[in-house]
């Protein structure tokens, strides 16, 4: 089943409509190239020309605000920006078809389409963003694409236009790979896979790390609800997810769930079809990807992200509780407790199991010890870190109740099951993080609504 394409940031909201069912093409769109342009840029009468790889070809004007550096090393004359673009473009899509991932769909079904079926590259002068994909003619759910980026990266927060070309073009390219699947992709999800690809390919690039606090600033929401207003930091920090993913297994699941896609499945349904292949599922993963979210920068311990210290952390509310918790989770939201014991404790949940999880991580000296995490129920003994989430798309309220209570008695000969003891301080105290209080948003309208338009922002 089509789903309707929306435009993303930064530009107005307008829905086309897919038929249904059948072998159905999209409209063609124009291009920078043409008279009228395309997506609000066009070069007009400037002299156009274009650098071509095996895959890709860039256009650049000669003149006009369009312009890129028009400095030239190489012996045909071309700019080396321009060179730089096109050799940065074919070196992505090279790698990404050996990681496993589908070519992009060619746009030779459209009368302009740059010449020839290569992904074209439009070197634009943007107001304030460095990118975006458009989607060209469509087939299904999978689109043919091209590309417009920023054409020079003066005043942008990049070191130099190196960076700013490394880190947007194989970005904007892998959202070209994600519309050879399913250009309906759930916006956290192709934001955050691409910034993950980009990462891939370049991992000396820190631009997924600039947008993290965007992420973890409001991490305990339901990932596939994002804030309103800006929400571009958010989306692109959203990329530690697949980062979550392909540590905890390899890159290859992120090409899986893009299958798994290709057929219409929701984005977070098509990552529980890949885990579940690997004999997980998305209930028994998503708690610990929020456990290891809280288990970063100064709680950084044995387990969780080889960078954990270099991130952002969840900061749990500082208020004692009285060893229970009361809360509501809708969809994947969460909350983040710390919690001390003197003597050995359970931790439980009283839930819908169907709804909520929650996994209970041993502190030892400040520090998370990630690798003896356990499901709730658990017993353990001093410090650690407690988190409940939401584990369904379904976004109605589901509440739980957390308990610190005495660890149940133990058979003469039999040991207590948990996450192992530390010993710390006397008395017993919980602090929870802020409430998760997501706006509801129906599963359908979030599946019904599409980036036509994926807009890279200028990074902050």
């Amino acid at each position: 089943m089509n789903r309707p394409v929306a435009a993303a940031t930064g530009g107005a909201i307008a829905l086309a409509a897919l038929a249904a069912a059948g072998d159905v093409r999209a409209a063609c769109a124009g291009r920078p190239t043409d008279p009228a342009g395309a997506a609000g840029y066009g070069y007009g009468a400037a002299e156009v020309r274009s650098y071509a790889t095996a895959h890709v070809r860039v256009f650049y004007a000669m003149t006009g605000p369009n312009a890129p550096v028009l400095t030239s090393t190489r012996g045909d004359g071309v700019p080396d920006t321009a060179a730089l673009a096109g050799d940065t473009g074919e070196d992505a899509l090279v790698r990404y078809a050996q990681m496993g991932f589908r070519a992009p769909v060619p746009d030779t079904g459209c009368p302009s389409n740059g010449g020839d079926a290569k992904t074209d590259i439009y070197l634009v002068k943007f107001a304030g963003s460095d990118g975006s994909t458009e989607q060209d003619a469509c087939t299904g759910h999978a689109c043919a694409s091209w590309v417009l980026c920023e054409s020079t990266f003066t005043g942008r927060a990049y070191a130099d236009a190196a960076e700013g070309f490394h880190t947007v073009v194989p970005h904007e390219l892998f959202h070209v790979v994600q519309n050879a699947y399913d250009a309906a992709l759930d916006r956290f999800w192709a934001e955050g896979t691409a910034q993950w690809a980009m990462k891939t390919l370049r991992p000396e690039l820190m631009d997924l790390e600039h947008n993290l606090p965007g992420f973890f600033s409001q991490s305990s929401r339901s990932i596939d609800a994002p804030p309103g207003g800006a929400v571009a930091t958010y989306l692109y920090g959203a990329a530690i997810w697949p980062v979550f993913l392909t540590a905890r297994y390899d890159a290859s699941l992120v090409k899986d769930a893009l299958d798994k896609e290709a057929d219409g499945t929701g984005s977070l349904a098509a990552v529980d079809a890949a885990v579940t292949a690997r004999r997980s599922s998305l209930a028994a993963e998503y708690p610990l990807f929020v456990a290891w979210n809280a288990c970063t920068k100064g709680r950084a311990g044995t387990g969780g992200y080889p960078s954990a210290k270099t991130y952002p952390a969840i900061t749990p509310a500082p208020a004692p509780l009285d060893g229970s918790a009361q809360g509501i989770t809708t969809g994947l939201s969460n909350f983040t407790y710390l919690t001390h014991v003197d003597a050995a404790s359970q931790a439980a949940l009283d839930a819908d199991a169907a709804r909520n999880a929650g996994v209970l991580v041993p502190i030892s000296s400040g520090l998370c010890e990630l690798d003896r995490a356990a499901p709730l129920p658990a017993t353990f003994t001093g410090d650690a870190l407690v988190v409940v989430t939401g584990v369904t798309t379904k976004k109605t309220d589901a509440p739980f109740t957390l308990t610190i209570g005495p660890a149940p008695a133990v058979a003469d000969g039999g040991s207590s099951q948990g996450a192992g003891t530390t010993t710390t301080k006397s008395g017993c105290r919980a602090a929870g993080s802020a409430t998760s209080s997501d706006a509801v948003i129906p599963l359908v309208l979030l599946a019904g609504a599409v980036a036509r338009r994926r807009r890279r922002q200028r990074r902050p």
